[in-house]
C-alpha cells in the first residue's frame, strides 16, 4: 500500500479503483457525517453522488488524479486495514493569487468518531502539504457546534483566526463560522510528524 503520511494507528493514502463503491456509499444523503461536515450546504443527491465517483473513477483510469501534485483528496484508513476507507482529507484554493491553502477532513463511519482518526488524518494531512508545496500557511473551515473539530485543530496546534458570528444555520439554531489556521513555521516547530 502507497501511503502518503501514517502513524501506528492511520494513514492517508491516494484513492484506488478499489474505493469507489464505499466512497459512493459514504456520499450518499442518508450518512450521518453529513450532520457534522459543513450541514449548511446542500447534499448531494444520489444522481449527484454517482456523478463525482463517475468523474474520480475517470480520473483514476486515465492517470489524472495521480498526476496531480499535491493530491487534492486522499483516503484515510486504518494500518491493520488499509482498503477500509474511515474518511477523507481534501484541499481547495481559498485564494490561487495568494497562494492560500483551505483544507478538510471528514470521518465518515459514526463509530470511529471521537477515536483519534480526525486528529491524526489532519496531522498527516497538514504534514504532508506542507512538505509536498511551499505554502506558507494552512487552514480549514468550521461551525462552532463541531467543538469536536474545533478541538482537533487546538491539539495540533492550530488557532482560531476568523470569527463569523451567527454566520451559519444548522438544524435551525443559529453558530459561528470558525476558521482555524496554522502557518509553515509554527508547524515545523512543532517536530516531526509522520
Amino acid at each position: 500500500m502507497q501511503w502518503i503520511g501514517r502513524d501506528d494507528a492511520f494513514g492517508i493514502r491516494p484513492f484506488v479503483t478499489g474505493d469507489i463503491d464505499q466512497y459512493r456509499q459514504w456520499l450518499q444523503p442518508d450518512q450521518d457525517w453529513h450532520r457534522w461536515d459543513g450541514p449548511y450546504f446542500p447534499k448531494l443527491s444520489s444522481a449527484e453522488v454517482d456523478g463525482v465517483c463517475d468523474r474520480l473513477s475517470t480520473a483514476l483510469l486515465d492517470g489524472s488524479y495521480a498526476s496531480r501534485a499535491p493530491l487534492e483528496r486522499a483516503v484515510i484508513a486504518p494500518m491493520a486495514e488499509p482498503d477500509l476507507m474511515l474518511g477523507t482529507v481534501s484541499w481547495h484554493w481559498e485564494s490561487e493569487v495568494s497562494d492560500w491553502w483551505r483544507m478538510g477532513v471528514t470521518v465518515y463511519d459514526p463509530q470511529q468518531r471521537g477515536r483519534g482518526v480526525g486528529t491524526a488524518a489532519l496531522a498527516l494531512w497538514t504534514d504532508y502539504l506542507f512538505r509536498a508545496t511551499d505554502v506558507v500557511r494552512l487552514d480549514y473551515s468550521t461551525w462552532s457546534g463541531n467543538e469536536r473539530m474545533l478541538a482537533v485543530g487546538r491539539r495540533l496546534g492550530f488557532r482560531e483566526e476568523a470569527r463569523f458570528r451567527d454566520a451559519r444555520v444548522v438544524r435551525g439554531e443559529r453558530y459561528d463560522s470558525v476558521v482555524m489556521g496554522i502557518l509553515r513555521s509554527e508547524w515545523l516547530q512543532r517536530g516531526p510528524h509522520s
